[in-house]
């Protein structure tokens, strides 16, 4: 084995990495404490105790509605699972223009599209955008099911502080390291070779405590080849507080090596600074505004307690006797003895209200929440206001833009190519006949959800302003169109908003509809031209027999006239 992978090498590495997330795992307990409670595991080497939901810190929850309407608006406009939101294509556009190639990968789209519908990958999803967009930075494991054909994957999201990873030089990761909490049981049946005959022991003889008591067991990837395969997965138990083994000690054994084709580890970042590993998010940003909003709803709360229940003088002699319930009666020895406040709170309530509703409103913009909740457009508006209202949304969308590229990039990419590359090698997916294989090349995969397409819609507003100046400029020369590939255009438009290959006809059906289009429109123009003649050759024949009919008319009133003129004896 590997220098690299022996035992007090992964826990020197692992430390390492530990004190270089420092810096941000000061900042992520804060979030844990006023906007995400119950996210986040700060215990390196020992399961932390059960996780509270609610924070003492927070009084007024605002941060987190806002966070929750941000992640539920990504959710649904990124990876909606009412809608396909990726398809593939071929890098190569000629590739692409080949219809059975193209169909294929629009085959293994809507089978993957299934799998991750039958597996948990939703459910995990929702989580992680809250993960994402709080912490700044948001991981989830893709994993090979092999247990059941129904679905090939198996995802799982980590949360803040309970992984560590290095970036390689592509700017992605390529070390990964966290640490796991197992009882026994899952040890045994995880690592049924290589468990210690002690946690063997408990197991079998069912000890008081097998299921309540943890065995920390760290997991490391990296990426360094493990046969035929690129990253090497290893585990290994963690005996020790510290997690190192005492000196003179044999070296430990891992619990388990395996390999990966894929880095089954997705993590990305909402935004960085620079060359830094962990990223910065929403939450971040509006931490101290998180912060200001808990001070003043707890001033808020004292001024109302003390107008309400405001701090009294009495004299010493009623002490422990004064009655301060509605109804309540006291009774004086001395009438000049009087029950006084201390002080008159002048708080000014709409003020203050005013104030922590402008820093709401601060907390809600830096979570987008304008994007997601925008009021209802009035019926009765003009076509004026309501084109108004879609550029600003397209405006409120574009701000989101440099965040979906990352995501696209850093994780659901990935995410996406692992899962078809699992089902590729499960023999999951249509086989190609040997033929459309050899043209296959490099695939491309392309976001076609909601947000995605909304970024994408710049490219359709320049094809619909392109479309409309070229109309406008037809008015006066009708050749300007001869520049415009119509059927172009139109499967344009189409990959833009991710129209299926079935909604559009593939260009050799286009040809023979227009084909026979023609023919029918030939034949139709060759009917009427018979039409025409048959009518025509039709008037010439009335026509002739008019005219010999007038004739032999006339030739008889010639005689006519001949003879009546004889017989007057004019001839």
């Amino acid at each position: 084995m590997k220098k690299k992978f022996e035992y007090s090498h992964v826990m020197a590495n692992y430390e390492d990495l530990r004190n270089e997330r420092t810096d941000w795992e000061a900042e992520y307990r804060q979030i844990s404490d006023y906007l995400l409670p119950g996210r986040g595991i700060y215990s390196t080497y020992s399961k932390p105790r059960k996780r509270k939901l609610t924070s003492p810190k927070v009084v007024n929850n605002s941060g987190e509605d806002a966070l929750y309407v941000l992640t539920s608006g990504m959710h649904g406009g990124l990876t909606s699972p009412s809608r396909p939101w990726f398809q593939f294509g071929w890098s190569d556009y000629r590739i692409d223009e080949i219809e059975p190639l193209k169909a294929w990968l629009q085959q293994c789209s809507e089978i993957i599209h299934g799998f991750l519908h039958s597996s948990n990958f939703y459910s995990v999803m929702n989580s992680f955008y809250v993960e994402y967009a709080g912490f700044g930075t948001g991981c989830e494991y893709v994993g090979e099911d092999s247990e059941t054909d129904i679905t090939p994957y198996r995802f799982e999201l980590l949360t803040a502080g309970e992984y560590v990873f290095a970036l390689g030089a592509e700017g992605r990761p390529s070390t990964f390291m966290r640490t796991i909490f197992l009882t026994p049981r899952q040890m045994v049946e995880k690592f049924p070779d290589t468990v210690s005959s002690e946690t063997k022991r408990k197991v079998k003889a069912n000890d008081a405590g097998t299921d309540k008591s943890y065995i920390t067991v760290v997991e490391a990837v990296y990426h360094e080849p493990y046969g035929d395969k690129p990253f090497t997965q290893i585990y290994y138990e963690v005996t020790s507080s510290t997690g190192q083994t005492s000196k003179g000690a044999e070296p430990k054994k891992p619990l388990k090596m395996a390999g990966f084709y894929e880095f089954p580890y997705m993590v990305s970042r909402w935004g960085t600074i620079g060359s830094d590993t962990y990223g910065i998010g929403p939450g971040s940003r509006a931490l101290p505004d998180i912060k200001r909003l808990q001070e003043m709803e707890k001033a808020f709360l004292m001024a109302t307690h003390k107008a309400i229940n405001p701090p009294l003088n009495a004299p010493s002699r009623m002490k422990g006797k004064l009655n301060t319930l509605p109804g309540g009666k006291n009774y004086y020895a001395n009438p000049a003895e009087t029950v006084n406040e201390i002080y008159q709170v002048r708080f000014d309530y709409t003020g203050v209200g005013g104030a922590i509703e402008r820093v709401e409103q601060r907390i809600q913009r830096n979570f987008f929440n304008d994007i997601f909740l925008t009021a209802s457009r009035d019926p009765n508006a003009s076509p004026l206001k309501a084109r108004q209202v879609d550029v600003q949304d397209q405006e409120k969308m574009l701000r989101l833009g440099p965040v979906i590229e990352r995501l696209g990039h850093e994780f659901l990419h990935p995410l996406i190519e692992r899962c078809f590359k699992i089902a590729l090698r499960r023999e999951l997916l249509p086989p190609l006949s040997p033929e459309l294989a050899d043209l296959a090349g490099d695939f491309t995969i392309s976001l076609i959800s909601p947000l995605a397409t909304a970024q994408r819609a710049v490219a359709l507003q320049g094809i619909h302003g392109f479309m409309g100046t070229i109309g406008q400029m037809a008015q006066f020369d009708q050749s300007v169109i001869d520049n415009i590939d119509v059927d172009e255009a139109a499967r344009e438009i189409g990959d833009i908003y991710g129209v299926k290959l079935g909604v559009i006809r593939p260009e050799e059906d286009v040809k023979a509809l227009r084909q026979a289009r023609a023919k029918a429109q030939e034949a139709e123009k060759q009917k009427q031209e018979q039409v025409a003649m048959a009518q025509a050759q039709s008037q010439m024949d009335v026509d002739k027999a008019t005219a010999q009919k007038t004739q032999s008319e006339a030739g008889l009133n010639l005689l006519e006239g001949q003879q009546v003129a004889q017989d007057m004896g004019v001839m």
